[in-house]
């Protein structure tokens, strides 16, 4: 995950369990906090425990302060009783609190102790449910709830009403942000500098930029690489989805325990709101020591936050034309559409926007059918490549022994038949996308060529002896687990790692069963218009006879039943005798084949049949001589 810039490097000592404070009509323990407001650790927060914090000059200090008129151990701050106290150590310059030079003085919310020309604000943190009284300096933060968020109230009497920059420092940033975001042309431009501009600011353990989807689709996360962690996070999600639709700026104070050691984290949240429209957020997050976030820092991120959102909607809009003018000068088609509206699907859909706006190479898995390639070409489609090439290669088609000629090229006189120079399919995708379809079934050896121009993005011409350099994208797809394939030693695990940069699974029909009925009215559309048949519509008995099937061979072979249907129905409606369905798989039945037991029993019955003659079997196959000694070797198969 990205980290902000931390605090400078001192020794901190372990924060320890805080007694609560006993006061009457008081619910929950009270906790004390230490935040830097000037000197070099501005921004950083200690929590105040039993083993006290001491400030001075000896790097020795908890808080080391390099400052001459600091003495080497100035004060000492720590509770007594559940409440928090300051105590000097003898300095020469004296300990100040509020203004007032002190010896030993008990501390109260807003105090501010001044050791040299640092000044450090004592605020309160309490758990949930919990309330916080006393005396409030001018202009102090008020007290945070732990475990409840705080949210921006829009009435105008609320923590953040006065809404105006603090310093000078303020005002050049936001000056700064409207500055290169106007120069951004991408949105993953505009993210990366709206991210590095807000992480220079508030100097967060961890920060994402989420930008609202249509309907209920998930959201895009940036950075792309941080996207994972953020999803797992389910609490956090659901906050930021609050702040989403609620379009409000939440400050979100939570315990934080590590190898016994207790702290703060503080999430900040502030919507990028367009008019009634949210379109993002911006989400940041800080432990102490390092620092806390207080309501005048959300009131400023959300000042940030509503900066950019105009930006924001702009470059999408551009993005979205330049695309199409690129399609219609390319003249190319789009991408058939992905059907379905189960979560299954939407999260492939959004997953798939989701990478297109990098580099990312990525892997597609899911079972044969289920329309690998088709979510490869909305990458490609939706990325910044739409207008080069996209070369698809189906691994499994192409002879072992041809394979680096296929995707490297050859010079001529490379091998007996190479009477001219050949341009390769990674040379001929320069600057495109290159699909690898069933990645899976490759050899080891040729997993180590692609392995190799991969990683460098060189190769060499069979035959050749210069280095050709290429700039190309790869999407992978199979249809078997390559973990599994990794663990067998069929596929080398430095490859699968550089295939698997980003990952999107597929989930079979059998899965998603509700998306059945949109995807018969869809073929069957399809249908009509190609073959000008007369039915119109699906009997509901034929509907529920499609979706009571296990449809080993997916989408795919759901369009082919569709499409039968349709020629040889005799009446307006699609009836279950038309699909000619052989019964489902009842849950009773034997459990269903895998594709790799499929194949392996079509092999072998083909090298029976061929009484143990491979090269005969191979053309019974229709396959290469050298990918069937492969997988009569990796079965096991007699010969």
């Amino acid at each position: 995950m990205n980290r902000g810039r931390g605090v400078p490097d001192t020794p901190t000592a372990p924060v320890s369990a805080i007694a609560p404070r006993p006061e009457s009509g008081r619910k929950g323990p009270r906790m004390f906090q230490l935040t830097a407001r000037t000197g070099p650790y501005k921004g950083a927060a200690w929590i105040i425990g039993e083993q006290p914090l001491v400030m001075g000059r000896d790097l020795a200090c908890d808080i080391a302060i390099n400052d001459p008129i600091v003495s080497r151990r100035h004060c000492e701050i720590l509770l007594e009783n559940g409440a928090a106290v300051v105590a000097d150590l003898g300095s020469s310059n004296a300990t100040f609190v509020n203004g007032q030079p002190v010896k030993r003085v008990g501390l109260r919310m807003g105090d501010e102790i001044a050791v040299g020309g640092a000044i450090f604000l004592v605020t309160a943190l309490r758990d949930a449910g919990g309330s916080i009284a006393g005396r409030t300096a001018a202009g102090a933060t008020h007290a945070l709830r732990i475990g409840e968020p705080t949210f921006l109230d829009q009435d105008g009497e609320s923590l953040f009403a006065e809404g105006k920059p603090r310093t000078a420092e303020d005002l050049a940033t936001l000056f700064n942000l409207g500055r290169a975001l106007s120069r951004c042309e991408t949105v993953m431009a505009l993210t990366a500098t709206l991210i590095r501009l807000v992480a220079e600011r508030f100097t967060p353990e961890a920060y994402w930029i989420v930008l609202r989807q249509d309907g209920d689709e998930m959201p895009l996360v940036y950075p792309a690489e941080d996207a994972a962690a953020f999803a797992s996070n389910a609490a956090l999600n659901e906050i930021v989805s609050r702040a989403l639709h609620g379009a409000k700026g939440i400050l979100f104070p939570e315990r934080w325990e590590h190898e016994g050691l207790m702290g703060v984290r503080t999430t900040m949240i502030a919507p990028m709101a367009l008019g009634k429209e949210t379109v993002g957020a911006v989400v940041l997050q800080a432990d102490t020591p390092k620092r806390i976030y207080d309501e005048n820092d959300l009131e400023y991120l959300l000042a940030l936050a509503h900066a950019s959102a105009p930006y924001l909607k702009a470059v999408e809009r551009l993005e979205q034309l330049e695309r199409e003018n690129q399609r219609l000068i390319a003249g190319a088609p789009h991408a058939g559409r992905i059907i379905g509206a189960g979560r299954a699907v939407t999260r492939v859909r959004t997953l798939a926007r989701m990478c297109a706006r990098s580099d990312l190479n990525v892997l597609i898995q899911g079972e044969t059918g289920t329309g690998k390639e088709l979510v490869a070409r909305m990458i490609h489609d939706l990325s910044e490549r739409a207008d080069k090439p996209l070369t698809i290669v189906n691994c499994a088609a192409i002879p072992d022994e041809l394979f680096e000629s296929e995707l490297f090229g050859h010079e001529r006189g490379a091998y007996t038949g190479a009477h001219a120079d050949k341009i390769g399919l990674f040379e001929e995708c320069d600057g495109g996308t290159l699909f690898l379809d069933e990645v899976g079934d490759l050899s080891l050896h040729n997993q180590a060529r692609l392995l190799r121009a991969i990683e460098t993005g060189t190769f060499r011409r069979l035959g050749g002896r210069t280095d050709i350099r290429v700039q190309v994208r790869v999407i992978s797809a199979t249809n078997k687990d390559l973990n599994n394939e990794v663990a067998a030693n069929r596929f080398r695990r430095d490859l699968y790692h550089r295939l698997n940069a980003f990952e999107i699974h597929i989930p079979p029909l059998r899965e998603r069963r509700a998306d059945i009925p949109v995807l018969a009215d869809y073929f069957l559309n399809e249908a009509r218009a190609r073959f000008r048949c007369l039915v119109e519509s699906f009997d509901p008995a034929a509907i529920k006879a499609l979706q009571d099937r296990s449809w080993p061979g997916n989408v795919r072979e759901l369009r082919n039943v569709i499409e039968r249907a349709a020629v040889v129905a005799k009446a307006t409606r699609i009836l279950p005798a038309d699909l000619a369905l052989e019964r489902a798989h009842a849950p009773g039945d034997a459990p269903f084949p895998s594709m790799e037991d499929i194949e392996r029993e079509h092999i072998l019955r083909a090298v029976q049949i061929c009484k143990g003659n491979i090269p005969a079997a191979a053309d019974l196959l229709k396959i290469g001589r050298s990918t069937l000694y492969r997988k009569v070797a990796e079965y096991g198969l007699p010969t």
